[in-house]
């Protein structure tokens, strides 16, 4: 179906119009979908994102210019960025869910060893730290440092490239040192 044969039946039966728009995108909508969020959630949720995606779509319909480009390319533009917001909210609940109150974390009592002790302090700071640098830099740390993915693994994981890994790595690691050395833990 060409894009003109779409408008006009948009404009005929919407319902219908709606059907065939799904029938016609939705294997390219889902694999945007996937390709944002896939390594970060489970496949209901990514399906639950996917018709999200239509939803945001079928609500920006009006603001289709054909004249401006083709049905497909808005269909695609609209989903990366349904996809990318789900990302955003993904990432963010994941590191507002974990919290000391947990239990992941223990404040160390005045009896423990002051060294012991000062690691402790240091690596709960050095956590904040991470978590503060935002995303997807907290998560090119985490998956450097703590699962020993390579850039290549990361750059995959997060739809990056490897260059853009390696450099928003080097920036995230400058960043964590000068504040570190500013708190006074490294001289």
């Amino acid at each position: 179906m060409t894009d003109t044969e779409w408008l006009t039946l948009m404009k005929k039966l919407p319902q219908q119009a709606h059907r065939a728009l799904i029938k016609e995108y939705g294997s390219l909508v889902y694999v945007i979908v996937v390709s944002k969020i896939g390594n970060c959630t489970v496949r209901e949720e990514i399906e639950d994102y996917v018709s999200d995606a239509f939803v945001e779509i079928f609500r920006c319909l009006d603001k289709f210019d054909s004249g401006k480009g083709t049905l497909k390319t808005f269909v695609s533009t609209i989903a990366k960025r349904t996809a990318i917001n789900a990302f955003s909210y993904i990432t963010y609940r994941r590191r507002t869910t974990k919290s000391m109150e947990d239990g992941e974390f223990e404040i160390p009592s005045p009896a423990d060893d002051p060294e012991e002790t000062q690691k402790k302090l240091l690596c709960k700071r050095l956590w904040e730290i991470v978590e503060s640098l935002g995303e997807p830099d907290a998560s090119i740390i985490v998956y450097q440092y703590f699962y020993d993915m390579t850039v290549r693994e990361i750059a995959k994981k997060l739809s990056m490239t490897s260059g853009e890994v390696q450099k928003r790595s080097i920036r995230a690691r400058k960043q964590i040192k000068k504040i570190l050395i500013s708190e006074n833990y490294f001289m």
